[in-house]
C-alpha cells in the first residue's frame, strides 16, 4: 500500500541476508508466505499480465552481473517511482545515472512502487551492468566491485536535483528479483495534528490535519487491521497484484508530544 498523500509516507523494504545458507538467492527466500509470489508462465500462449510482464523485462543478460541496489529518496519532485513519458520519476533518473557509468542502457526492477511525493528511507531495486571493455569493443570484462558501482552512480546522481542517492551496493544471484523475493515494506505515516501551520522545514515530510486525534480510537482501530485480510478496499482501479490478501504484521501509533506529531507505523 502506497499513501495518496504526497507528503504522509516513507517506505522501506527488507530483503533478509542473515540465513546460513550463503547464496543470496537462498538468504533473500526466507518467506515462508511471499507477499507475492513470482508468476508463473501463461499456458497457451496467452497474454501476459502486467506483473508478468515486469517479470520477463527483469530476464537477465548472462554475460552480466546483476545487482541489488538500495536507495534513498526525497519524493517532492519525483512524479513517483515507477517509469513515465515525459514524468521525472526515480526509475528513470537511476536508469540515466547507471548509462552514463557504464555507457549502455540498463532496466531497473523496483522492490516497491512509491506514487508521486513520497520519500523512501530504503528502497530496494536490481540491475543487470555488462562492463564491456572501452580498449577492445565487444570483451566483456570482469564486473565492478558494488563500490565502485555505488560511487560511480552517486556521482551522476549528485548532477541530477541531488535529491536520491545510492545507500548500498551488493552483487545477487541471476535469479534474484527485487520484487518477488522481497519479505516485507515497512512505511511510516507522519500526521501534524493541531491548528498551528506546517513549519517550512517540516511542510513536504508531514500530513498536517486541523484538528486534534482521538489516539486511543487509532489504536483500537489498528487492532483491527493487523493480522490476514483481503484488502480489496484499499486497491487502485488499475491494481495487478495477483490477490489482495496481505498479512499486516504491526500497525500502530506513537504520539511525539513536544512537536505534535503522531507516527503511524505498518
Amino acid at each position: 500500500m502506497t499513501d495518496r498523500n504526497p507528503a504522509a509516507a516513507s517506505s522501506k523494504r527488507h530483503c533478509d541476508l542473515s540465513l546460513d545458507d550463503p547464496t543470496p538467492s537462498a538468504k533473500l527466500q526466507r518467506c515462508s508466505e511471499p507477499s507475492e509470489p513470482t508468476p508463473a508462465g501463461k499456458p497457451n500462449g496467452g497474454a501476459a499480465t502486467g506483473e508478468e510482464s515486469e517479470m520477463m523485462a527483469g530476464a537477465r543478460n548472462p554475460r552480466a552481473q546483476r545487482y541489488l541496489v538500495a536507495v534513498e529518496y526525497i519524493g517532492t519532485r519525483f512524479s513517483g517511482s515507477q517509469k513515465q513519458p515525459n514524468q521525472r520519476t526515480v526509475t528513470g533518473v537511476l536508469e540515466e545515472a547507471f548509462h552514463r557509468f557504464i555507457g549502455q542502457p540498463v532496466s531497473i526492477i523496483f522492490s516497491s512502487r512509491t506514487d508521486a511525493g513520497v520519500h523512501a528511507l530504503s528502497n530496494v531495486c536490481h540491475v543487470d551492468v555488462e562492463r564491456i571493455s572501452k580498449r577492445k569493443p565487444g570483451e566483456v570484462l570482469t564486473p565492478h566491485e558494488p563500490g565502485v558501482v555505488k560511487r560511480a552512480v552517486n556521482h551522476f546522481l549528485l548532477k541530477s536535483e541531488g535529491d536520491i542517492m545510492v545507500t548500498d551496493v551488493c552483487c545477487v544471484a541471476p535469479d534474484f528479483h527485487a520484487r518477488y523475493k522481497s519479505l516485507e515494506r515497512t512505511y511510516h505515516y507522519r500526521l501534524l495534528a493541531g491548528p498551528e501551520s506546517t513549519s517550512v522545514f517540516e511542510k513536504n515530510s508531514v500530513w498536517h490535519i486541523s484538528e486534534d486525534l482521538d489516539i486511543q480510537s487509532m489504536k483500537k482501530a489498528c487492532s483491527i487491521l493487523v493480522g490476514h485480510h483481503d484488502f480489496s478496499s484499499f486497491r487502485a482501479a488499475g491494481c495487478q497484484a495477483n490477490s489482495p490478501v496481505r498479512t499486516l504484521d504491526e500497525l500502530s501509533v506513537t504520539e511525539e508530544t513536544r512537536h505534535g506529531i503522531f507516527w503511524e507505523r505498518i
